[in-house]
């Protein structure tokens, strides 16, 4: 749930403003020739019409990602895409370059003339040209389909593209009619802009803890705020009878907790996820290095058996890369 809560949040934000560069002048030339005691009508058809695709289009896109078993490491780097696609739209918005021009995706030929055909027909027009809106993406609602299809799940992905769908709505019923106009303002581009840019930060820093790569924000918070880890790393982990190190990571809603800091190379480790009141993608427990990936019941206990083969830096994090952590291999 908090995934799709995030993907509503977002399109009620940034994705909404992304999306309108493209699809919101489609609702206007498609409500151009409509009268204007039925344009509120045509709008919602279009809206209407456009969750109903989406909603179709996502669970497709979580269905298809199960059967391809997306693993960390790869979802990883389709979040660093995704991230550095939305900093280019940041930058094409901006006119920083004319060659961000070419981030812009465009859809086939086919496509464009279909939209512009159905465009002039009025009412019934607009709802098929709000289905056919899933042609012509903007950068935003690719990373979330790129989100649909690292969930594995046909439901998760179909409510997570309906949640952003739906969060997209309101603005597009405000504005949609004057969308091009909004966009001749720099004020709103400035706006739109920045807001593309931090989520694209944002995906690329999930992206990296996802990887397990030591290139996140937090590390190079603490770097630059010169953390001391000296007492951390003395907290060795214990070693059982059966020659196992053992460690224990609380799992809250919050994120991931431990006593335990420093590892051993080559020991076993018996890794107890002691959880509590644990909800959404925390519960989804991945050490990206060992290809490991674990479901978490939202209250109790599970445990995970894996050795560490070299010595460093070990991540674990989360399944969407929010809520992070890491061991010492010594």
């Amino acid at each position: 749930m908090n995934t799709i809560w995030l993907a509503f949040i977002t399109g009620l934000t940034a994705g909404g403003i992304s999306c309108l560069a493209v699809q919101g002048g489609l609702l206007a030339s498609s409500l151009s020739t409509t009268p204007e005691n039925r344009k509120k009508m045509g709008t919602a058809l279009f809206i209407g019409s456009k969750i109903v695709a989406y909603t179709i289009l996502g669970a497709l896109l979580g269905f298809f990602g199960s059967s391809l078993s997306i693993s960390s490491t790869t979802q990883g780097w389709l979040q660093v895409i995704a991230g550095l696609y939305m900093i280019a739209t940041a930058a094409n918005l901006l006119q920083i370059h004319p060659v961000f021009r070419y981030v812009v995706i465009q859809p086939p030929k086919w496509a464009y003339r279909l939209l512009k055909k159905e465009a002039h027909r009025e009412v019934f027009g607009s709802a098929l040209l709000g289905a056919l809106t899933v042609l012509v993406p903007c950068g935003i609602s690719q990373g979330m389909m790129i989100l649909a299809i690292s969930s594995g799940n046909a439901l998760t992905g179909a409510l997570i593209l309906a949640a952003f769908t739906i969060g997209t709505s309101p603005l597009f019923f405000v504005v949609g009619l004057t969308a091009s106009e909004f966009m001749k303002r720099k004020a709103f581009v400035y706006i739109a802009s920045a807001l593309v840019f931090i989520l694209g930060v944002n995906a690329i820093n999930a992206g990296n803890a996802l990887r397990g790569s030591a290139h996140t924000l937090g590390n190079y918070w603490a770097i630059l705020t010169n953390v001391q880890t000296t007492e951390r790393t003395q907290t060795l982990a214990a070693v059982d009878a059966s020659g196992e190190q053992v460690a224990t990571i609380d799992v809250t809603a919050s994120g991931y907790t431990t006593k335990t800091t420093t590892l051993k190379v080559n020991v076993p480790v018996k890794l107890t996820l002691s959880s509590k009141n644990a909800a959404g993608c925390v519960q989804v427990f991945t050490i990206p290095e060992y290809k490991v990936k674990k479901l978490v019941p939202q209250n109790g206990m599970d445990e995970i058996v894996f050795t560490p083969t070299k010595t460093g830096r070990l991540s674990f994090s989360c399944a969407m890369g929010m809520y992070t952590g890491s061991f010492q291999v010594i």
